[in-house]
């Protein structure tokens, strides 16, 4: 039901028990229409003798003392669930930190060794190429096509006698 109207909130009032309409009553300031709550309880309890309001009276401090006791068990439980929040977050952190430190240093030694590994593929391989460099052998064949063509560049004036001895001893002694 809609509550719109201070119309539409008598109707729900007529509506509810006694004791609704005391819990109501005793919370008064959270209504939405205060003065309509508090004529229903009026006119509702108004004819009562001092033992009904005697009566009255205890029902609404068991209700207080109900509430106080719920509130005190929230806070209560708040406080145990707070302290208990705290110390498994100190111990998820502590965790977090050990794993953390530990992958850290996995991941320090795993660098270390990837790195003197690979400096000695490469110093092996560098070595493996030069002197595969050393030993490579150029055919006699090649050689041969090689002075040829220096005669025709000491014939033609581009190089020297001189410099065409140098290139030619230096072939024959590869060969």
């Amino acid at each position: 039901m809609a509550l719109k109207s201070e119309s539409s909130f008598k109707e729900y009032l007529k509506k509810l028990p006694d004791h609704t309409i005391i819990e109501y009553y005793s919370d008064v300031e959270y209504s939405p229409f205060p003065i309509i709550l508090i004529q229903e309880y009026a006119q509702r309890f108004q004819q009562k003798s001092k033992n009904e309001i005697i009566k009255d009276l205890k029902y609404h401090t068991q209700l207080a003392r109900k509430k106080t006791q719920e509130i005190n068990k929230l806070a209560k439980k708040r406080a145990s669930v707070d302290e208990l929040t705290k110390h498994k977050t100190q111990k998820i952190i502590q965790q977090a930190k050990r794993k953390g430190y530990s992958i850290g240093e996995k991941i320090s030694v795993k660098h270390h060794n990837l790195s003197s590994t690979l400096k000695k593929t490469a110093k092996s391989k560098i070595r493996k190429t030069v002197n595969a460099g050393k030993k490579l052998q150029v055919s006699k064949k090649e050689n041969l096509e090689i002075l040829e063509k220096l005669a025709k560049l000491k014939e033609s004036g581009i190089i020297t006698a001189k410099e065409f001895q140098e290139k030619k001893k230096k072939i024959l002694s590869d060969i």
